[in-house]
C-alpha cells in the first residue's frame, strides 16, 4: 500500500526531510489525511504503536493535509509540529518532496523527523458522540471485501470509522462524512452536510442503521449495518431461535436462509431452510459474544463477524475470510405474528453479489402485496419500480414471497428478504420500517 513506500518531504517555511515522519496523539482523537485518505493515525493505532503512526512513510512528491478529529467529550487544541503558516485550522498542511528525502537518508540514516502531534483536551461542552460497531460487505471493482469497524457517530451529524476490528483488506476510509435521519427514517448521507443523498435507513433511536454506498465513481460500493457498542454483553445475550439470511462470494455466489437456535452458552444448531445450491439438513454452530457487543457465529465452516443489539434480538455481521466475503443478518423469531404486524413501508439496504448496491422503498399492503421502488443504485438507476409480489407472514416471524425468504423482528421495526434462487444473483435486502 502507499504507506509502505518511500517517504519524502519538505516543509515550508521550515525545511524538514526524512523517510519517517511520526504522527503522535495527545489526549483522545484521530489524525486523518484529507487529500488522498491513505495516511493518518487513529487513537487505537497510536496506542498500539502501529507503523503507520510511528513511521508514517509518504509516497513521492505530494501535499498532505492532516486533519485532527476529536473523540466524544474532547476538542482539538493545537498542533505541535511544523505546519505551513496558511494551514486551515484544525488542519495541518505539509509539502513532501522526494529529492530531499534521498539526501537526508544519505546523511542521517534511520533518523526520523520530529513528530507531528495533535493535541486534544477534555471539554464537557464538546459535542457528544456514540461509538458503534459496523459490519460491512462491499466490492472494489470485482474484488469483494468484508470488514468489522468501530465508528463514531456524533450528534451534530458527523460519522466516521475510527478503527478496524477485522477485515480482509488493510485500509479503510477514515474521512468524516455526514448523515441526517429524515422524519420517516430515511438516512441521508454525503461527503458534506450540504450534499446528502438517500443512503439507507435508521430507527428512531438510531439503535440500528444501514449505510449503502451506491457511488461507484470511486470503483467501490458497499452495504453496512451499524449498532451501538454495548457494555458487559455476554453469551447469554445471544439466546433463542433466529431466522438468518447470508450471502457470500463463496462458490461463485452463495446465499442461504436458515434457522439458528442459540443455547445462550456459546453453542447452537443450524437448520438450512433454503439454499442456492439446494442443500438441506442441520449442523452445529458455535458463537462468541464480547463485552462491547461484538459477536461471531460459526456454522458449516463459515464465520460471521458482527454485533448484537442491546436486547439480543438482532445479529448483523459480515463474512470476513479469504475464501469468502459477504453479509448476514439474524432476527429472533416471534410468536403469534400475522400479516398485520408486517404491513407498512420500509427503507431497504440492497446488496447483491452481482455486485450491485441500492436503497429501496418498500410498501407491504394489507393484502400482502408488495410494491418496491429503487431510490438509488450503484449502476446509475434512480427512482424506478421493481416487480410486485405477494408476501406471506408466519406466526413465528418467518416471511415468504414467490421467490424469496425472510423474517421480521419481534418488534416489527426490521425485516429482511434474501434471494436463494440459483438462476439469480445472491441478494440480501435489510429493511428499516418507516416511522
Amino acid at each position: 500500500m502507499a504507506w509502505h513506500r518511500k517517504l519524502v518531504l519538505i516543509l515550508a517555511p521550515l525545511l524538514l526531510v526524512a523517510c519517517k515522519h511520526p504522527l503522535e496523539i495527545e489526549g483522545q482523537g484521530d489524525i486523518i489525511e484529507l487529500e488522498r485518505g491513505l495516511r493518518g493515525c487513529s487513537l487505537e493505532e497510536f496506542e498500539a504503536d502501529f507503523a503507520r503512526c510511528s513511521d508514517n512513510p509518504v509516497v513521492d512528491t505530494e501535499t498532505a493535509l492532516y486533519s485532527a478529529l476529536p473523540r466524544a467529550g474532547w476538542r482539538f487544541s493545537h498542533w505541535n509540529g511544523a505546519c505551513a503558516r496558511d494551514s486551515p485550522a484544525p488542519d495541518c498542511r505539509l509539502d513532501y518532496l522526494e529529492a530531499f528525502a534521498e539526501l537526508w537518508d544519505e546523511q542521517y540514516p534511520d533518523t526520523p523527523l520530529p513528530p507531528l502531534k495533535a493535541v486534544f483536551v477534555e471539554d464537557a461542552q464538546a459535542n457528544p458522540g456514540t461509538r458503534y460497531i459496523t459490519s460491512s460487505f462491499g466490492t472494489v471493482g470485482l474484488l469483494a471485501y468484508g470488514s468489522l469497524l468501530d465508528a463514531l457517530v456524533s450528534d451534530d451529524g458527523g460519522l466516521r470509522y475510527t478503527s478496524q476490528q477485522a477485515s480482509t483488506r488493510e485500509y479503510f476510509d477514515r474521512s468524516q462524512f455526514y448523515y441526517q435521519r429524515q422524519g420517516d427514517g430515511l438516512l441521508a448521507t454525503g461527503a458534506t452536510s450540504s450534499s446528502l443523498v438517500s443512503g439507507g435507513g435508521a430507527t428512531v433511536g438510531l439503535d440500528f442503521m444501514t449505510l449503502v454506498d451506491t457511488d461507484s465513481s470511486d470503483n467501490e460500493i458497499s452495504v453496512a449495518y451499524l449498532m451501538p457498542e454495548l457494555e458487559e454483553a455476554a453469551a447469554g445475550l445471544f439466546f433463542g431461535s433466529y431466522y438468518c439470511g447470508h450471502i457470500s462470494t463463496r462458490q461463485l455466489g452463495f446465499s442461504t436462509f436458515f434457522r439458528a437456535v442459540m443455547t445462550g452458552n456459546g453453542t447452537g444448531a443450524v437448520e438450512l431452510i433454503s439454499d442456492r445450491y439446494s442443500r438441506s439438513g442441520s449442523t452445529g454452530a458455535t458463537y462468541q459474544v464480547f463485552a462491547d457487543g461484538t459477536a461471531t457465529l460459526d456454522y458449516d465452516g463459515r464465520r460471521l463477524t458482527g454485533s448484537l443489539s442491546a436486547d439480543g434480538s438482532v445479529f448483523a455481521g459480515a463474512e470476513i475470510n479469504d475464501s469468502g466475503k459477504g453479509a448476514a443478518i439474524c432476527l429472533r423469531s416471534s410468536s403469534n405474528r400475522t400479516l398485520f404486524d408486517v404491513i407498512g413501508s420500509y427503507y431497504g439496504a440492497w446488496m447483491s453479489a452481482q455486485p450491485v448496491s441500492a436503497v429501496t422503498d418498500l410498501l407491504v399492503s394489507n393484502t400482502g402485496q408488495t410494491a418496491e421502488s429503487v431510490l438509488r443504485d450503484s449502476i446509475g438507476g434512480r427512482s424506478y419500480f421493481l416487480a410486485a409480489d405477494f408476501l406471506l407472514a408466519f406466526g413465528d416471524g418467518r416471511l415468504e414471497t414467490s421467490t424469496n425468504f425472510g423474517a421480521s423482528s419481534p418488534d416489527g421495526r426490521l425485516m429482511f428478504i434474501i434471494n436463494t434462487d440459483p438462476n439469480k444473483y445472491p441478494t440480501l435486502i435489510v429493511y428499516v420500517r418507516k416511522t
